[in-house]
């Protein structure tokens, strides 16, 4: 549960990083890259720090909300990023969403490869559930622990992989989730 503490902190980074409309990322400056900020933010809303690849080229938040804390974000990478956790994952050039105190919603530029169909779908949520972390698919839902999504991994660029996503689908998920 999250403390009095935990929540000035994060309302702290939250303005910092407003106060910033964009940080771009350096290699030579660990603390000051966008990926480590990145990696910061989301483990003070209760994330793993490895659920967003690395490097990303920069990143946009807006605050939408004070309690809970939520932000939007719009995270730039170089080019389409692929990165292997349970299975495949891609991330678009411009992935964004919205994060709150353990949940990551309205997510558009994230797919993974399930295994069950080989096919990529969309994510749309990920929530945290104690150890676990619970994600919302277009067709499925799967529960991982979380230590799978420790280590911070590197992107390997690809191909572009259109989006296809059902716009009206994504709506229904987002009403009734």
């Amino acid at each position: 549960m999250a403390t009095a503490n935990s929540h000035i902190s994060l309302l702290l980074l939250l303005a910092l990083v407003a106060l910033t409309p964009s940080t771009s990322a350096s290699p030579n400056l660990n603390l000051n890259s966008a990926s480590d900020i990145l990696h910061i933010l989301l483990q003070l809303l209760g994330f793993p720090p490895g659920l967003i690849p690395e490097p990303v080229e920069h990143f946009d938040i807006s605050l939408a909300g004070l309690l809970p804390p939520t932000v939007n974000f719009t995270i730039y990478f170089k080019e389409p990023c692929y990165v292997t956790y349970v299975y495949p994952n891609y991330f678009a050039p411009v992935f964004t969403g919205k994060i709150t105190l353990g949940k990551i919603s309205g997510m558009r530029g994230h797919k993974d490869q399930l295994p069950s169909t080989s096919v990529w779908t969309d994510m749309y949520d990920v929530t945290v559930l104690g150890t676990k972390l619970v994600f919302k698919f277009a067709t499925e839902t799967v529960i991982y622990d979380r230590a799978k999504f420790e280590e911070v991994k590197t992107c390997t660029y690809g191909p572009l992989i259109p989006d296809q996503s059902n716009e009206l689908f994504s709506q229904v998920l987002l009403f009734i989730g």
